[in-house]
């Protein structure tokens, strides 16, 4: 066994553990096994196996500074922590606790959440395996034995289905009974300071500390100035303290880490606040997509009322966000695709321009690409597709616009079409063609990007390719077994030449009028979840009534018990020896 470090002047006594107490405690012995009349002497009693302790004691002696014949503190231990916020908390007026009601107790339970989260996630996962706002047609098509099973429960639109709204609703109350029945009455009992005597302390806290303080011929015992003492030191250790008496204290309690007892119902309000955001979005919020050709313009008024998820009375009534964005047009100004070496796309870009409808005033303006959309007026407006829109070419020098239509996907790629009547192409000047009388004749112009167009003859072969005058590909390309540039000629003498390949943009328009409150759960709930971990302990000191010479110190923490074991006993070192 380690020798047990006594600062001078003092002796420690190990008292004996619950049940092997003797039937008088024994006397504190002085420098040389005497009793004490003019030293300082302290002893721990704790309600534990006493196996070890004096070990751990001399440990403990050892981390505070306390070395043979000298005593020293940390310097973190002198500081004294702000406690202004659970000051703050102790005055707050709680509600009073609901009582558990039609089973509460049971669906509020941490178990009961556990089941919850874990349906919601599984529903969750299955609204992303499954597509959504699809047709019946294409759930018959892909889900040919389950369709009816995934549109009778509406997971077509599994994030708005009543299944899974009610879900969310049932995982809110249960939130809330937990908040109103559970963590409510621990914060509130936290706030309370009781006062134990000395007999008490023995069955109240986890431990059971001794301080033997020897008579002094002032009027104040020395008990009560070192219940002072251990007052100051526990201030500075970052308690809140209360004490029966202000000047003459016989009785103090403390506590430290109120914020660890408030911080669940902050997690709670955090989780409400992100469901009910995500209510809000699914009810009131809109998602819309549009096509705008190159040039083109779009109401987003109309655009967004087309995506409404809630429509009628209760949305008239109910909605934050109606008329949103009324009278306000989108205008694609310019969109463009970069390609990579490979030709595969790299990027998609749609210069936009938001304008008064009325007016014609320009309001804002931005280049939009994937994940980076513009945002404005409450709406935020995504790059989602693309598509090609017409041709601009001139046959024989003479400018033409035509339109193209996109065809059925082949092996997941995407290809556009466009006609021209053999009426058309074999005529010198165009534009004296008043009338086509077989429209089943002429040439195809087949697009499968915004680079080059392949021209097929009468004859149906493939006659040449036009590129593109923006497209990044070499201007001359020697030994082509057919024609290839910007011009070409078919059918012998029309001259065929490419001007520009306009595209148009998809563009997927948003409101979501939940955000706001999904940002302020998140906010709340990163720092509540940390805080909930911090350990609340408790802490009461008293004269004891058997022996007023004597200090009794108790207490107890929530969780890690042993490091405020440890805290307390370098107290009572620092005040024993002060």
């Amino acid at each position: 066994m380690e020798p047990v470090v006594r600062p001078p002047g003092m002796q420690v006594r190990m008292l004996p553990a619950a049940g092997l107490m003797p039937s008088a405690d024994p006397m504190p012995l002085g420098p040389r096994g005497g009793s004490t009349s003019s030293s300082t002497c302290f002893s721990y009693s704790f309600p534990a196996v006493a196996v070890g302790l004096t070990a751990a004691l001399t440990r403990s002696s050892r981390r505070q500074g306390v070395q043979r014949g000298t005593m020293t503190t940390r310097v973190g231990d002198a500081e004294t922590p702000s406690n202004g916020i659970e000051e703050w908390l102790l005055s707050l007026d709680l509600p009073t606790p609901l009582k558990p009601v039609l089973g509460s107790s049971a669906w509020a339970s941490f178990a009961a959440s556990l089941v919850q989260m874990f349906v919601v996630a599984g529903l969750s996962a299955v609204g992303t395996f499954i597509e959504q706002g699809e047709t019946p047609a294409f759930y018959a098509q892909k889900y040919p034995d389950s369709s009816g099973l995934i549109l009778a429960l509406g997971f077509d639109h599994m994030y708005s289905c009543p299944l899974f709204l009610g879900l969310l609703a049932w995982l809110a109350a249960s939130l809330i009974a937990c908040t109103a029945t559970t963590q409510l009455p621990l914060a509130k009992r936290a706030q309370r300071f009781n006062f134990h005597s000395s007999a008490a302390m023995k069955r109240r806290g986890s431990f059971l500390m001794r301080i033997n303080c020897p008579e002094t011929d002032s009027n104040a015992t020395n008990a009560t100035s070192k219940l002072r003492q251990m007052r100051d030191e526990l201030k500075k250790r970052g308690f809140i303290v209360r004490s029966d008496d202000e000047n003459m204290p016989t009785q103090l309690a403390a506590s430290r880490g109120l914020l660890g007892k408030f911080a669940p119902m902050v997690v709670h309000l955090a989780l409400l606040l992100s469901l009910a955001g995500n209510v809000v979005g699914l009810v009131f919020g809109a998602s819309s997509e549009v096509l705008i050709e190159d040039g083109g313009s779009a109401d987003l008024g109309r655009v967004l009322e087309a995506g409404r998820r809630a429509k009628g009375p209760l949305y008239d009534f109910l909605s934050p966000t109606k008329n949103l964005m009324d009278a306000i047009d989108v205008k694609v100004e310019d969109f463009r695709i970069e390609y990579k070496d490979d030709g595969t796309i790299d990027q998609f870009y749609s210069k936009l321009a938001i304008e008064d409808s009325k007016t014609r005033e320009r309001l804002y303006s931005d280049e939009i690409f994937v994940n980076k959309p513009l945002r404005f007026g409450g709406g935020t407006i995504y790059q989602a597709d693309w598509g090609i829109d017409r041709l601009q070419m001139y046959l024989n020098g003479y400018p033409i616009v035509v339109p193209c239509k996109s065809l059925p996907p082949e092996n997941g790629e995407r290809s556009w079409a466009a006609f021209l009547p053999a009426e058309l192409v074999m005529a010198e000047n165009p534009t004296t063609v008043k009338q086509i009388t077989k429209p089943k004749e002429g040439i195809v112009l087949v697009l499968n990007n915004m680079r080059n167009v392949q021209v097929y003859g009468l004859d149906k072969t493939l006659a040449g390719v036009l590129r593109s005058p923006t497209a990044k590909v070499e201007r001359k390309m020697e030994g082509m077994p057919i024609q290839f540039g910007e011009e070409i000629t078919v059918e012998g003498k029309t001259k065929l030449r490419l001007d520009k390949i306009v595209g148009s943009t998809g563009l997927i328009v948003k409101n979501d009028p939940g955000v706001p409150l999904v940002y302020a759960g998140y906010a709340l709930l990163m720092p509540a979840t940390l805080l909930s971990v911090l350990p609340f302990v408790q802490v009461w000191v008293a004269v004891n009534k058997d022996d007023r010479n004597q200090l009794m110190v108790s207490g107890r923490a929530n969780r890690n018990q042993l490091s405020f074991e440890d805290e307390m006993k370098a107290a009572v070192l620092s005040v024993a020896t002060a």
